[in-house]
């Protein structure tokens, strides 16, 4: 018996070494790349902290952003996603382009990965939350980066949301820095 196969997802790397190289993830109908200008504008003001930071991705989805930030010059892009299949996709990929040395996704839990991390003395520049929406996961992962600090003395935090949400979310006691609004979509920007 054959196994059915799934149409994928697609986009292009923005901007970086690997500009215009193609992404391919595996579409399971739970996660979709962020459009094209919204990826632009959040990576555009990411710059400052990219370049040869260390980028941790949590709820990776289809790599999108863990592309796009080694693209830019992160140091390390670390991704966390369930997902096997979209573990595998972005580890093939990264190969594929030769960036495995920078860009890895690692198959976990974040609510399990996290401690983890802590445990490990791992610190990075800029941590990005998008997880699914609509699930009070933002909040969760905001007491679990609480409990287990990932954050570099600089670092920062960006929680990615629709913007009806924003009012909803307990961001803790943690410094709001800013928002950036995207239409629907808010990225409310963190530090320790």
């Amino acid at each position: 018996m054959t196994q059915k196969r799934l149409p994928n997802h697609e986009f292009r790397i923005i901007a970086g070494e690997l500009k215009g190289k193609l992404v391919k993830a595996p579409d399971l109908g739970v996660t979709r790349p962020p459009i094209t200008r919204l990826r632009k504008a959040i990576f555009d003001f990411l710059n400052p902290y990219i370049e040869a930071g260390r980028y941790l991705d949590l709820f990776s989805g289809t790599g999108s952003y863990l592309f796009e930030a080694v693209s830019r010059g992160a140091g390390l892009a670390l991704g966390i996603e369930l997902e096997p299949a979209l573990v595998d996709a972005i580890n093939k990929q990264a190969e594929k382009y030769g960036v495995m040395d920078r860009l890895r996704c690692l198959r976990d839990d974040v609510f399990e990965a996290i401690p983890k991390l802590h445990a490990q003395k791992e610190l990075f520049d800029v941590i990005m939350i998008a997880p699914p929406q609509y699930k009070r996961i933002v909040d969760q992962t905001l007491v679990g980066l609480k409990e287990h600090p990932l954050t570099t003395e600089d670092g920062i935090i960006l929680c990615q949301h629709d913007s009806s949400e924003t009012k909803k979310i307990d961001f803790l006691d943690f410094e709001i820095w800013q928002r950036r609004k995207y239409g629907n979509t808010t990225f409310t920007v963190l530090k320790q």
